[in-house]
Order: C-alpha cells, then structure tokens, then sequence
C-alpha cells in the first residue's frame, strides 16, 4: 500500500497536468521522505525490476538523504543489513542509470562516516569494498568501485551527513589511514583497459590527494611507498615521484577530453601536496589554502622531501606551453585577431582544454612561489608561461593568471627571501635585484593587458549583464597594473600606459582638440577616443604609488588633460576621475611647492564636465569637484567666490528643479541629478572649511546655510497645513482612502532636508556647525511635527539632526535642554526609532560629565522604557527589528561612555531609577533569541558588555548592587535561551557571538558576591583568581541548562565536556584590554567586541562543537530547543523555522 501512494505520487509529480496536483505531490513526497517507513519502501521499489526510472532514482535519493541525516532512526542492528543492500544495489545497477548509481555510492559513503573502522574489519572501508567486489566481473565492479573511491574522500568534510563531530574526525583519520589502500587499489586498476576507465582512476586519485587538505608531502609520500611492492627502505618521496598513478596523470596530459581535465585535476592536486603550508618559518603558516595561496606575508615553503616529485611534474606542465601557444592563436584566428590557420596542431583544444592548461601554469606559480621569487634563470619558464596566459585572447584564462602577480608583486615588496634565498637575502640590495629580475616580466604584463580595458565599439549594444561584466573586468585589470606598478615603480608604469596616449598625439593640443570622433559615433575618423580613455583608466588605476610631489611626467600629462576632445562624454567621465584620483597627490605637490596653477584649470575642467549634455559625465565631473575641493582645499582661497557662485547655481537643479522631471531627481535643461547636487554641496563645504580663516568661518557657514534652509521653509510651507482628522463614517460607507504620505506626494522634500545634512557633515568647524544647528533647529522640528505620518520624512530629519550633532559635538550644549525636552514627545508621537540614535549621540558628547546625568538620566530612561512597552513577544520584536537594533545599540553606547546612567541606584539622591535596565533585559530576554542579525547581534553585544568586569569597574560601588538585583533572578533563563542559540535557534554563523555572552553571564556569576547572593551551587572547579569555582553561581545555571538537553542531542559525556570547557574559560581570567571596557562604543553587532570578558579559543572552539552536534540533523536541534525554549517562544521559532523552510 505504502508502496503503490508512492508511485502515484510520483506518476502526480512528474506527469500530471494540473499544476496545483503537481505541488501537493511534492509536498506530500518531501513529508514521506522524512518518515520511519522511507527506509523499507524506498528499498523494496529499488529491488524490484519493474520499477519505473523516475521510481528508482526517487529512491535511491530517498535512501541516500535518510542515511546522511536520519541514521540514528536505525536500531543497531539494522546496519549491517542496509550494508548488504545498499551494496546489492550498487551492483545492481553498475550497469545501470548512471544518476541512480551515484545516489547508492552516496548512500553508502554516507554510511561509512557513520559506521566506525571496528565494523569494517581489520583492512578498513576501502579494503572491505574491495574485498566483496572481487568476485565480481571487471565490467561490474570497475565502475562501483572506482565512484566509490572518489566519493569516499569528499563525504569526509559534508556536513549534510549528520554524524557527530568526533566521529567526523574519526574517520577523516580513518579514511586517511587508507590512502595506501586506495592508491594499491586504483593502481591496479590502471591495467584495465578503456578510456572510461582511466578517467575514473585519475579522478579518484585527485579526490584522495585532496584529503591531504594543505598537510606537508610525507603523509601522502608514506602511504604511496607503503602500497609500493619493493620500495624497502627507499625514501618515500622518491616513490611518490615515480609512482604509477603519478605517471599516469602526467600521461593524461597528452590527453583530450575527459580524460585530459581528470588529468590536470589529479595533477593540480600533486602540485600541493609537495606545499608544507604549517611550516613555522613560514611567514604564511596555517594561512595559505591549496588552489588559491596562503593570506599572510609570504609564499608557502616548499616540503622538504618533495624535491623529487616537483622536477617530475614541472617540466612536464611546462611542456604544455606549446599546445597552449596553439591554442591561442587559434583563438586569435577565431575572433578576428590573428591569421586564419595560425592554430593548426596536433590537439584541437577547446575553450576549456585551454583553461585547463592555464590553471596548471597558475598553479605552479602561485605553489613555488617560493621558489620563483628567488629570482634564478630556472624560473623563467614558469613566469613565461604565466605571461603567456595573461596573453591569451578570453579575459576569463587571462584573468586566472592575475593572483600569481598580485602575490609575487607583494612578495618582491615584503623583503622576505623566501626558502632557497641567501644568507643575504633581507638585505635591501638582494631585494633590488629579485626586483630588477622580474621588471621585464612585469612590463611586459603592462603591455599586454592595457588594452584589455578599452570599450568595444559594439558596447552600446550590450546587454545590462555585459556591460557589467566588461567592467567588472576592468577592475580586474585596474588591481593587477596596481601590483605592477608595485614593483615597476610609478614613473616606469606611467610611462608604459602613456604610449597609446603618445601614439594619439597627446601633448599636441591642437591635434587632440580637432578630434571629430566623438560621443558613440568615431568609427576609426579622427581622435581615437576610446583607446585614450582606456589609457586614462589604466593610469588611474596606479594613483596610489604617485608618491613623488611634482612629478614631471605626472604633471605634464594633467596639465594636457583640458586639451583632449570634450565632445565624447564617456572620454571627459574618465578625465573626471582622474583628476580626482590624483587630487591628494596634487595637494602634497602644491604642499611641497609644485603645480600651483594647476589646480585651478582642473577644477575649472571639472565645473565646465557639470554642463555636458547627456548626463553621462556629470556624476564623474561633480566627484572631480569634490576631490580636488576635499584634498586641496586649503589652496582655494583665491576661488572661494568662484565656488559660492557653484554652490548657489547647482541649489536649484536636482530635486529643487521647477520641472516635472524633478520628481525624478533631474534637474530641466541638461541640471544635475541630485546625488551631483549634493557631492557639489559637500565639496563647496570642505573647500570653505579649509579655506577659510577662522574669523571667516561664521560668515561663510552662514552663507552655505541660508539658501540651503530656505528652500527648506519654502518647502515646509509648500505643505500647507496638517490634514485634519477624518470624520466618522456613516454606517455601510466605505472610509475614504488615507492620504498619501508627505515622500510621496511632495518628493523633493526629502532630498533638499538632505542637502542640510551634507552642510552640517562637511563643515569641519565644531562651533559653526553649532551655530548653524541653532538656526535650523525650527525648521528640523517643524517638519518633525508636520510630517507625523510619514516615517521616510522623519527618518531623514532625523538623520540630518544627527548630522548636526556629530558635527557641533560639545559646542551644541546650549541646545541640549531644548533637544532633552522635545525629543521624548516626537517619539512619542512617531515611535521612530532614529529618535534612540540622536539620543545615543548625546551620550556619547555629554554623557562623561556627570553635571548632566539627571537630565540624560530622565531622557534615556524615559526613550528606553517608551521603546520597550510594546515589544513584549517574539513576534512584536520580528516586526520591528530597527526598534529592536537601535534600542540595544543606544544601551550599549550608554554602557560605553556612562554605564552609571542604567546602572545607578535608584533614589532621590541618585537622580536616576533603574527602569531603563529593567526593560533592556526583558526585551533582550526575547531578542536574544530573534532571527534578525543586526538587532540580534546588538542584544548579544549589549549581554557581553553588560557583564563584562570592565562595566562595573568604571561605575558606583553601588551600582554592583543594582546589577545583581535585576540580573540575577534573569540570569538562569539567559543561559537557557543562550546555549538554545547555540543548539540550533540562531544561524550558526552567530555561534561565536553567542558564546561570548554567554560567558559573560557564566563569568559574572562565578564572582563570590553573585554565588553568595544567588545561593546556587556549581560543579566542582578548581580555584579562580577572585573566587572559588566550586560555588559558582555561572557554573550552576550553565549545569542545569545543559542537563534540559536531551540525551538524543548531546550525552552526558557531551555535556561535561561543554561544562569543563566554560571552567577552564573562567580560569583563565578575562581577557587582555579588558580595563578600559570601552572598545567599540556602539557594539556593532560583535558580542565579543568591547567588553574585555571572559573568553578564549577553547571556549569558542567548545561552542561551535556544542552547535555542530545539536545541529547534526532536525531531530536532534529540535529536541534541544524544545527543552531550552520556554513554550512560547518554542512555537514561536517553531514558525519561524516553517516559513523559512527549515
């Protein structure tokens, strides 16, 4: 019966015309899939010979998904069976669908990471597979045994198989340990005859040399000689050198097709078992990772007895260089680049036969970097084979070529010798001469990849897709001239990106400015725009290594920028940015007394860009104006009226246009966007502000202010009044529809508030910026209190009063009472919770001096328990999680700069009560369990920096008091929900976060105040610098926590070890920095941040064990949160967990 509803589910899913019957069906099939009863139905559809293709695949996949993540459904001694018949059925099917026997072989690897070695008998899994296909004729067992063999090792690290973390590591040893096995095994298999066959063996042997995961050479050298026959005493690596299945891959190089790609596979894999990336003198130990070089400061070391396997596979990749050779002209002939028939040869090498071949010369590049960098004649062919990659004609194998550079640029640099090097291999001028080895290597590179950037002449006829791309290439590009011009040196890279501008006659500025060939059009008459525009980019790309002031060829070639064709837009956008690339460099020149009158035909360049038709350059042009305003702004004081006379023109594009299209941001008759508008605003505002002599400063803020506000008061009384309260409805009348909020039908307010942030954030003058706070003050809350309703208006008054804050900092005092008097009602009123961040900012600027904590203390506490009245549930803090984030962010600013305002005693005397703190732990009661990251990650940041020791110490004696009495009846319950966190209720990518508050609550109830005022017992520790562990309160509630989990999620054993490793954090004390307790004042979402508590590598390495086996597979995670979670908050997750599919 059960058998026959499977099928029809089936025949529904797969062959059923109604859509509706086909969902229901699947949904029905994924519930049946996670039944007891899968197992004995999925098998006997399998055994039986009439089953239907589609039937047998469903099955072997059900089979397979059940042995990964529901195995401990078996009693034990159902193993062995499942054994037998998942291996049958192998056999089965060795000859069958090919889709249907990878599903078996899953299965069965699957099982073999659940079943131990002891069950597998004395020769382990491999020999135990191999002995029961022996029998069997080759053509049954080659192609199980050989998918098997490649499956094996890559199941080692799959976390869909749902076993416990030991025993994962368990058989990674195991399988290890049978890596002499394998290769006996796969190279016996050598001998039959097929390609087919061939191709299996060497993809095997690839997935086995990937077990070796960045480990040095001797483990797989060992297991090689131990599979040897008469090897004796012969060095291991030598054996590995010339073994079979090493020669075979070599061998497959000379291949095509599959074959040919299992073959540089296997070889790639070789090449980095012969790194030793754990290397102590390594300047990148532990750091590198095999295919894509180490993160740290020096090349992997080469292992050292991998000698002879490297002079083996080398020179025989390096053969490769021909065909490659072939193959790009080839390449080059198809696109139109080279001479029809340049590629003819003995392989017919596709796309990916080539990249095939690049990934080897990349890969002994970047491995023997170690080598390479030593810079003796016998690297030359590897380096020249990477050019020859950076050569060729598709930028996707070109740019596999870009990390080798990027490394060996940075390694040239670093002044490291390398292995190999000399004794005077850290003297500077063994440096220079590995340097002036690689120049002509690096200059070529320049040569042949500057054009990679220049536009198609077909770009205007690109998709969105292929433009993106095309750029995102160019950046590739950009990042590796970078790294050349590193080791060229600026003046030797510039002059090599100069030629194509050269070639078009830059310096002869009447030739550049009769350029007919512009816009879209040029089509090879006159100025070739396009390739002086790649150039343009390319220099732009190496800007941060002009670091010589006045640099003669630097300056010569911006001073002939305004000559060039200002009729092409897209040319005139990349002038723009160049100039604002170059902006710092031409401040320190005019510093140092260079390019004085440069400055201002750059920024008249980049004003007269603002007026190109078309838009196209605009954005550049008004970024150009920005930079130069932002960097040289001190030498613009003879302009300054010039600017004003900007500043005032571009007030009235953008959102400020009389236009219909000003709802979109444009400005009629060619203006600017409005994002333009602004960056002009703040470069007008950086340039005054550097400008400017101190006497001037007032002035000149209140002539950036004035129009800015005006047109704000013109806006605000463009709004009318407020609309008034609708009148009842006449029973069976339909209520009219609510009014539009204020962004919506009045679009360009939001914009022209925005314009005000961008003056308050770019005046550097603290007392300016106070005076011009003051004087909009009205206007800000004016439109806070006519635009009520509308939550993006208030947001962005809100975010220009923080603006204006940030920037007055201390000098806004004098309008701290109006702000501590009014803000509280406009919360109220909106329930915005930008409001909890201006309040945050005045903790931060006033929070250190206790003359104003009673009035800190009143706003604080009266924002914070306003906040937190409704957010009572999980669901009500899922619905408003800015709330949520903003609350705990405003809690951990105050921690941060005045921990005294939540934890002061209450008291009349005191001038505070502890109402804030109350609500801040019951709502974090909830969110710290929510699913929100940002919100989330800010109540764990607030836990850890609440009960870190560092807190406490800069407050009251008394305050410790007030903590105790509001934590200590919660504590208990945090840890629950806490090591629920970990046990699968939040992602596990917040488990470190997680951990960290918790030990802080752990930690903080270990102190003997807290253990004598809880009266709770903990499990027998040893002593800690401060108090015995053996009466920790921490302890205790971590204990009874952990005892709630169910055996079926952690065992007892499990769960001690937990317990130990919380111990050991304890006794090893708080963690360095922690005296100050300040660190990140606003948490960031980083639970460890700031707080200075008690945690270690071992504690987070404990927690993420913990999650890995709460985690392994849905029953067990549920039963750990249905025991931790109080009920409603388990439904409540329960829910959450069904919407999203969990």
């Amino acid at each position: 019966m059960a058998a026959s509803q499977l099928l029809a589910a089936l025949n529904a899913l797969y062959h059923h015309d109604d859509a509706k019957v086909k969902d229901e069906a699947d949904r029905w099939l994924e519930q049946w899939q996670q039944s007891v009863e899968a197992w004995s139905v999925a098998d006997g559809v399998l055994h039986d010979p009439s089953s239907s293709m589609e039937a047998q695949y469903f099955c072997a996949q059900t089979l397979r998904t059940k042995v990964q993540r529901d195995f401990e459904e078996l009693p034990p001694d159902a193993v062995d069976s499942l054994r037998e018949s998942l291996l049958q059925l192998l056999i089965r099917f060795s000859k069958g669908a090919p889709p249907v026997r990878t599903q078996l072989c899953l299965g069965l690897a699957a099982l073999a990471v659940h079943v131990p070695s002891e069950r597998w008998g004395d020769g382990g899994v491999v020999r135990w597979f191999a002995l029961k296909f022996s029998p069997l004729p080759p053509d049954l067992a080659l192609p199980c045994m050989l998918e098997l063999l490649t499956v094996l090792p890559q199941e080692v690290h799959s976390y869909k198989i749902a076993v416990r973390p030991e025993r994962r590591r368990a058989f990674s040893g195991e399988l290890q340990a049978n890596t002499g096995a394998a290769f006996e095994i796969l190279t016996s298999c050598l001998s039959q005859p097929g390609e087919r066959t061939r191709t299996q063996v060497l993809e095997a042997f690839g997935s086995w040399l990937k077990l070796n995961e960045g480990r040095p050479l001797p483990s797989i050298a060992a297991a090689a000689a131990a599979a040897a026959p008469g090897s004796g005493g012969e060095d291991a690596a030598a054996v590995l050198a010339r073994h079979p299945l090493v020669a075979a891959s070599l061998e497959g190089l000379q291949t095509t097709g599959e074959t040919f790609h299992a073959a540089v596979d296997a070889i790639c894999e070789v090449i980095w078992t012969t790194v030793d990336f754990n290397n102590p003198n390594n300047g990148e130990a532990g750091g590198g990772s095999p295919g894509g070089g180490g993160g740290g400061n020096g090349p992997p070391a080469l292992a050292q007895a991998a000698l002879p396997l490297v002079q083996v596979i080398v020179p025989a990749i390096m053969g490769l260089r021909g065909r490659f050779a072939v193959a790009a002209r080839r390449r080059e002939a198809e696109t139109g680049r080279g001479s029809t028939g340049a590629g003819e040869g003995e392989f017919d090498d596709d796309e990916d036969s080539s990249k095939g071949m690049a990934r080897l010369f990349c890969e002994v590049g970047e491995a023997y970097l170690v080598l390479i960098v030593s810079a003796v004649a016998e690297v030359r062919a590897p380096v020249e084979a990477l050019l020859e990659v950076a050569a060729y004609p598709d930028f996707g194998i070109c740019s596999m070529s870009f990390n080798f550079w990027h490394r060996l640029s940075r390694q040239l640099l670093s002044g490291s010798p390398g292995s190999g090097g000399s004794a005077s291999g850290d003297d500077a001028a063994e440096r220079e001469r590995r340097r002036q080895f690689f120049l002509p290597a690096f200059e070529r590179l320049v040569q042949l990849i500057r054009g990679r950037v220049r536009e198609p002449e077909s770009y205007g006829s690109w998709s969105k897709d292929e433009k993106h791309e095309f750029r995102s290439a160019r950046e590739e590009v950009g990042d590796t001239l970078e790294d050349s011009a590193a080791v060229l040196g600026f003046g030797r890279c510039l002059s090599l990106l100069v030629e194509p501008l050269a070639a078009l006659g830059l310096g002869d500025a009447a030739t550049a400015a009769a350029g007919t060939a512009g816009g879209a059009g040029g089509g090879g008459r006159g100025y070739d725009w396009r390739t002086a525009e790649a150039a343009l980019f390319c220099i732009k790309s190496i800007h941060r290594h002009a670091t010589s002031p006045g640099d003669p060829s630097l300056q010569q070639l911006l001073e002939a920028l305004p000559n060039l064709p200002r009729d092409s837009p897209q040319l005139q956008a990349t002038v723009c940015s160049t100039m604002a690339r170059y902006a710092k460099w031409l401040e320190r020149s005019m510093q140092a007394g260079y390019c004085q009158p440069l400055l201002q035909r750059l920024l008249g360049l980049a004003v007269a860009n603002l007026e190109l038709p078309g838009g196209y350059c605009q954005a550049a042009a008004a970024s150009a104006v920005r930079h130069l305003c932002e960097e040289c702004g001190a030498f613009m004081g003879s302009c300054l009226q010039d600017l004003l006379g900007l500043y005032n023109k571009v007030l009235g594009m953008g959102a400020a246009a009389r236009s219909p299209a000003g709802a979109n941001g444009t400005a009629a008759g060619g203006g600017l966007l409005e994002e333009d508008v602004e960056a002009i605003i703040a470069a007008v505002c950086q340039a005054v502000s550097q400008a400017a002599t101190p006497d001037q400063r007032p002035q000149a803020g209140g002539a950036l202010l004035t129009p800015v506000l005006q047109q704000l008061r013109d806006a605000l009384s463009a709004l009318g009044p407020p609309q008034q309260q609708q009148q009842p409805v006449a029973p069976g009348a339909l209520p009219p529809p609510p009014p539009p909020p204020v962004s919506s039908s009045h679009p360009h307010l939001n914009p022209l508030i925005d314009r005000l942030a961008e003056v308050f954030g770019r005046t550097a003058d603290s007392e300016v910026v106070a005076q011009m706070l003051m004087a909009s003050w009205p206007v800000l809350d004016a439109l806070m209190v006519r635009c009520t309703g509308c939550a993006k208006t208030i947001e962005h008054v809100l975010r220009t009063l923080r603006y204006g804050i940030k920037g007055a900092g201390r000098s806004a005092a004098q309008l701290l009472p109006t702000l501590l008097e009014v803000l509280p009602a406009r919360f109220t009123t909106t329930r915005h919770s930008a409001f909890l961040f201006i309040v945050s900012e005045l903790v931060k600027f006033f929070g250190d001096d206790s003359a104003n904590d009673s009035t800190l203390s009143l706003i604080l506490t009266g924002l914070i328990t306003e906040a937190g009245r409704p957010l009572t549930s999980l669901a009500a803090l899922t619905s408003s999680p800015d709330m949520v984030d903003d609350l705990f962010l405003l809690g951990l600013r105050a921690l941060g700069y005045a921990p005294r305002l939540l934890l002061a005693p209450p008291g009349p005397m005191q001038g505070g009560d502890c109402r804030a703190l109350v609500t801040l732990l019951d709502v974090a009661m909830v969110g710290c369990v929510m699913q929100h990251r940002e919100a989330n990650g800010s109540v764990l940041g607030f836990i850890a920096r609440l009960t870190a020791p560092a807190t406490l110490a800069r407050c009251p004696a008394a305050a410790g008091d007030v903590l105790r009495a509001h934590l200590l009846p919660r504590a208990p319950i945090f840890v629950r929900l806490l090591l629920s966190g970990i046990a699968g209720t939040l992602p596990l990518g917040r488990v470190a976060v997680v951990g960290a508050a918790l030990m802080g609550l752990v930690a903080f109830g270990a102190s003997p105040v807290v253990a004598a005022a809880a009266g709770a017992g903990g499990p027998g520790g040893g002593h800690q610098a401060g108090g015995d562990l053996g009466s920790s309160a921490g302890l205790g509630w971590l204990a009874a926590a952990l005892q709630a989990v169910p055996d079926v999620a952690a065992t007892s054993s499990d769960k001690q070890t937990f317990l130990g490793a919380a111990t050991t954090a304890l006794r090893a004390g708080p963690t360095a920095g922690s005296g100050s307790g300040e660190g990140d004042m606003m948490g960031n979402g980083d639970g460890g941040g700031g707080g200075g508590g008690y945690y270690d590598s071992g504690w987070e390495a404990a927690c993420q064990e913990f999650a890995d086996l709460c985690r392994r597979n849905k029953r067990a995670r549920q039963a750990a949160q249905a025991a931790l979670l109080p009920q409603e908050l388990a439904a409540a997750v329960d829910v959450g967990e069904r919407r999203r599919g969990g």
